[in-house]
């Protein structure tokens, strides 16, 4: 059994319109709530073996804020391509190519792609409530939990998964 935490970029910063999407920081929201959703993941036990993330200046900063807050004893990988706006495949190559043989791995990237991606990538035996939740909406760094069966990562193109939960920042604070 794997299992995956996959979480939106925290809240950033528009405050400097000169810079490049790829170059905005997190702004203080964000910097509140990356660290909060890790203490969450520390609390509930859901410390991840690695995690993979976006080269983008926000969800590299959330990764490393969310992994200091868990104590912070895994890899983190930054991964080009999921620096990706689309409809989730992205995420499922990097997982594929990337995840190994980790039994739990965080991957942090961006919207819409993620909410694509935890859609897509589930099926219908999951939590039907969380998985209506994140339909809807999909906030700054909030998380699903989703478990798959299979032994290695590089299965995921054809394996769906579970979602077990879905947690945004207002719901745990």
């Amino acid at each position: 059994m794997k299992t995956l935490l996959l979480m939106r970029h925290a809240k950033s910063d528009w405050d400097h319109p000169d810079l490049d999407d790829h170059d905005r920081p997190l702004n203080r929201r964000g910097l509140r709530n990356a660290p909060s959703m890790g203490k969450f993941l520390r609390d509930a036990r859901l410390i991840p073996n690695a995690c993979l993330t976006s080269t983008a200046v926000r969800a590299r900063h959330t990764a490393w804020l969310a992994a200091a807050a868990m104590g912070r004893d895994f890899t983190i990988t930054e991964v080009p391509t999921l620096y990706d706006f689309g409809d989730g495949e992205a995420i499922e190559r990097a997982i594929a190519m990337h995840g190994g043989n980790h039994s739990r791995l965080l991957v942090v990237g961006h919207n819409p792609c993620v909410q694509a991606f935890a859609l897509h990538g589930s099926d219908d035996e999951g939590n039907a409530e969380a998985k209506a939740d994140l339909s809807a909406k999909y906030p700054t760094a909030a998380i699903t939990h989703m478990e798959f069966d299979m032994a290695n990562w590089s299965a995921l193109p054809r394996t769906t998964g579970s979602i077990k939960a879905f947690w945004k920042p207002r719901d745990i604070t």
